[in-house]
């Protein structure tokens, strides 16, 4: 369990961040990228949820696990099951489609591209929900939308650096951190 101590200094490393960085600065740090991932134990998502919540009253939450409910309601839930058995070797066929205007990974960079019209701080969470759809973070942070964002894209990011010194996504997968700067 993370002390009051770490959860309190990755806060101000990212208030840090989001008062004296511009946009250019922090593309430097992200190796071109406008994204911030901000690193936490998975298991204590909601604690650091809560925090970003109280910290950032005005941002543009986008829950990347309601975003998926709606996608699949918007789908049909037998025709979504029909469709994941299909692409079952091949998720990001079905999440992330060239040819489709309406397909999850769309639907997120949407939601991106509203919070940067209402000029909010977008910041997804519960991004677990990413796991199994073919749909990685790098993809999201390398999209025009986020490139165009007139604020930076956090991303909450259930994570761990493991002894191997690699960030780990949800403690287990190789992560990308290429194109966002680290919060951890």
């Amino acid at each position: 369990m993370s002390s009051s101590k770490d959860i309190n200094q990755k806060f101000n490393n990212l208030r840090f961040i989001l008062r004296n960085k511009d946009k250019e600065s922090i593309k430097i740090d992200a190796h071109g990228g406008y994204s911030i991932l901000f690193v936490y134990p998975p298991d204590e998502e909601k604690q650091y949820l809560e925090r970003v919540r109280s910290e950032y009253p005005d941002a543009y939450f986008i829950d990347v696990a309601r975003q998926f409910i709606e996608f699949i309601d918007s789908v049909g839930f037998d025709d979504f099951v029909d469709n994941y058995r299909e692409y079952a070797s091949e998720p990001e066929k079905l999440f992330k489609s060239e040819s489709s205007k309406t397909d999850f990974f769309r639907q997120i960079l949407n939601q991106i591209e509203s919070a940067g019209k209402e000029n909010k701080i977008p910041v997804l969470i519960r991004t677990g929900a990413f796991y199994g759809t073919g749909i990685e973070n790098i993809s999201i942070m390398d999209s025009k939308v986020v490139q165009d964002l007139p604020l930076p894209l956090i991303i909450m990011y259930p994570a761990a650096i493991g002894g191997d010194n690699k960030l780990k996504y949800l403690n287990f997968k190789l992560a990308s951190d290429y194109r966002a700067m680290l919060v951890y």
